[in-house]
């Protein structure tokens, strides 16, 4: 599990503001994979009951909150992905560096690299990004399993409707 991790002047190499960024951005992946998949559980079960027959009133009142906190769910790992994917291309607008994990921070085709100031502050950028991320991902697992709960609770609400 990766703490908070407070930058401060002058203190970390470059190497280590980056490896913090990646670290963030690998977990913030794994959590919107884990929201994915407790999504699709949901997804697959709610459908395929839906196809079975129609469910009685109480289910049929509660299946909005599902939907809601579904959404709330996807949303919140869509704006982490897009929060990533706007930062990324920032930095690269403004550097003019290729910004993939694999390529190195020094551009290969700029006739010189990148300022250690300017750099800095860009990596600081990315950092900041990948903790707004991270925050985000998290949400979206904590609404997913609620989601999940939530589909637990609709579905013993359709087996007791009679449904």
């Amino acid at each position: 599990m990766i703490t908070a991790f407070r930058p401060g002047p002058d203190r970390e190499r470059p190497e280590e503001l980056l490896g913090h960024a990646c670290a963030l951005v690998r977990l913030c992946g794994r959590d919107a994979a884990i929201a994915a998949v407790f999504l699709a559980l949901v997804l697959v079960g709610t459908v395929s009951r839906l196809a079975a027959g129609l469910p009685g009133a109480v289910a049929l009142a509660l299946l909005p909150v599902l939907a809601g906190a579904f959404a709330v769910s996807a949303g919140y790992a869509v704006r982490s992905r897009r929060t990533l994917l706007a930062v990324l291309g920032e930095v690269r607008g403004r550097t003019g560096a290729p910004v993939d994990p694999s390529a190195p921070w020094t551009p290969f085709g700029a006739a010189t690299a990148l300022d250690a100031r300017v750099r800095d502050t860009e990596l600081r950028r990315l950092l900041a990004a990948a903790h707004r991320c991270g925050e985000l991902s998290w949400l979206a697992v904590a609404w997913s399993a609620a989601t999940a709960v939530l589909f637990l609770f609709w579905w013993l609400a359709t087996a007791m409707a009679g449904g």
